[in-house]
């Protein structure tokens, strides 16, 4: 289970402390020009050591391909990506061996494999969504050569401190903050609550939304494989990931049937929702209106204070985990998603292909 997607299908490879992380991208189609600075770009947003909340681990990131384009066009066979790993400190984690750390995955991986890579959590980590990124531009770029489509991911909550409204937000904002929410005000808040928490040795865990603006209607499927399935399944294999919401979401439980409908109204001689409470899927299918979903994230497991844990052989330990460690992952996040949604969406744009004449 290590493939997103299945037209266009996208494994991962790799683990933290390894040589390399990387994907083979399988599907794309043959022809596309492909842009690689905006490649890189979009890797060097999830990039360690960006800010003072972020992890000191100083990655270069440089994206190769080493397969599948020639002369900047793809050429329908796979896509091979890399990306090395320089900055790895191994030595850091010997102290880790035989210890599970509170909310790592290091007890679970050990009950299915009967062995675990302790270096920086190796295969869970967060470090294997680097190419995965890489991945997520190029459909990105399949989708803006066939749709035009645009996916803007963005910060709405961090800690306690949110966007009133999460969805009606000025999207050319989002790079101005360098917390990636796209209110000066909200930021600034939200860079209070990370230095009170770095400030106590602790960390903190968000929201990202995301709006999927141009995305014709028709996507998904009416039973399994509806969209918004489609999306949730995604964005909860990304690591720390909680909650998947679309539309009012969860508000949508505690409110009638009569405020929750969204009616429908004749506009330019199209049939159209008059509102956009259903977050632009109905029924697992697209209606072309805005798609508004947001992901729950938990803070960071590793925290700068003194915690009790056992080892493998039950011996109760008192830990402080150390190394180098995000306070606040949430702003390094937004291009996952962002990725992970435009994996989804062109992997459903080739489906969409099959489905006529």
């Amino acid at each position: 289970m290590n493939s997103l997607g299945q037209l266009f299908k996208v494994t991962s490879f790799g683990e933290s402390h390894g040589a390399y992380v990387g994907c083979i991208i399988e599907g794309c189609p043959a022809g596309l020009m492909i842009d690689a600075n905006a490649i890189q770009l979009m890797v060097n947003k999830r990039r360690t050591n960006q800010n003072f909340h972020s992890s000191a681990r100083n990655e270069e990131d440089r994206v190769q391909i080493i397969s599948g384009v020639f002369e900047g066009q793809t050429i329908g066979s796979p896509i091979v990506i890399l990306i090395q790993n320089q900055d790895a400190k191994s030595e850091d984690y010997k102290i880790l061996k035989n210890i599970y750390r509170p909310g790592h995955a290091d007890y679970s991986y050990q009950i299915k494999y009967g062995i675990r890579d302790y270096r920086g959590g190796g295969r869970s980590s967060i470090r294997i969504t680097a190419p995965m990124v890489a991945a997520g531009e190029v459909a990105n770029q399949l989708l803006q050569h066939s749709i035009h489509l645009q996916v803007k991911s963005y910060v709405s909550a961090i800690g306690e401190v949110a966007l009133p409204l999460k969805y009606e937000v000025d999207l050319s904002q989002i790079d101005a903050s360098p917390l990636r929410c796209p209110s000066f005000e909200i930021s600034a808040l939200m860079h209070e609550e990370i230095s009170k928490a770095k400030s106590d040795g602790d960390t903190l865990g968000g929201a990202i939304s995301c709006k999927i603006v141009g995305l014709p209607s028709g996507f998904g499927e009416p039973v399994y494989g509806k969209l918004q399935a489609m999306l949730a399944s995604a964005m909860m294999n990304i690591n720390t990931a909680k909650a998947f919401e679309y539309g009012l979401g969860i508000a949508s439980a505690s409110i009638r049937g009569s405020k929750n409908n969204d009616n429908f109204k004749m506009y330019n001689g199209e049939i159209v929702p008059a509102s956009n409470k259903h977050g632009g899927i109905l029924g697992g299918i697209s209606t072309g209106e805005d798609i508004c979903f947001t992901v729950y994230f938990k803070p960071i497991s590793s925290i700068q204070q003194v915690q009790t844990t056992i080892d493998e052989k039950g011996n109760e330990v008192e830990l402080n985990v150390g190394g180098r460690h995000d306070v606040c992952a949430i702003p390094r996040a937004v291009p996952i998603v962002e990725a992970y949604t435009n994996i989804v969406l062109a992997d459903l744009y080739l489906h969409s292909r099959l489905n006529t004449l």
